[in-house]
């Protein structure tokens, strides 16, 4: 299994200046980001908006492996798991983050990573801003479900909109929004879609008669 190289690319810069201080011996800190993206990969499931990945790990490395100034390592290693959910189009439920554990139990130069799906807060990374700038609807899972349902992610209330009507998510090209068979449709700058549809920052993107401009934040 392996990584595009505009990925794993990525991981090297942001794991970069980790040195020799967190982790010894044979261990890498690129290796240990790679792993942690793979477990992701591994445990990917599928759902009613695509795939969802992990985003809680926990790295165990043997006592002499693990060195120190582990704050700042685990910070970039939640930036790896977070560039990976982006680069791939990868739903998380809840912000990313990484345990290192020193365990006696795994042998020198190894890694064992174990993951779980967590729910928890996540930023924005756009919003849905209605003509009269009154109502800004915040945009904050990847993979994010628009509908009049309550268990919608972007829960938009008006009678021409679908219970579950479209779908929008981000990955390396940009944004996109795809219709789900809705009663009355999805349009962006006024012309209906119907497979995925590029989305940019300020364009108009309709949902039956609910019609609002799209905002990266």
């Amino acid at each position: 299994m392996s990584l595009a190289q505009s990925l794993e690319r990525r991981i090297e810069q942001l794991v970069e200046g980790i040195g020799s201080k967190v982790f010894r011996g044979r261990l890498h800190p690129v290796e240990v980001a790679i792993r942690i993206v793979r477990e992701a990969e591994l445990s990917m499931t599928q759902s009613g908006v695509g795939p969802v990945v992990p985003n809680q790990f926990t790295v165990s490395v043997n006592p002499s492996d693990l060195g120190e100034d582990a704050a700042d390592t685990v910070v970039r290693l939640n930036a790896v798991v977070s560039e990976a959910a982006a680069e791939r189009g990868w739903r998380l439920e809840g912000p990313p983050t990484v345990t290192l554990l020193a365990d006696p139990q795994v042998g020198p130069g190894s890694i064992v990573v174990e993951s779980e799906v967590r729910p928890g807060g996540l930023d924005a990374w756009g919003h849905l801003v209605d003509a009269g700038g009154t109502q800004r609807v915040p945009i904050t899972k990847n993979r994010s479900l628009v509908g009049r349902s309550r268990r919608a992610d972007v829960m938009v209330v008006e009678d021409s909109v679908s219970r579950a009507h479209a779908l929008i998510w981000f990955d390396t090209g940009g944004v996109w929004v795809q219709d789900l068979a809705s009663s009355n449709g999805t349009r962006v700058n006024g012309s209906p879609i119907t497979g995925a549809t590029s989305l940019g920052d300020a364009d108009v993107v309709s949902f039956g008669t609910a019609r609002f401009n799209f905002r990266r934040a």
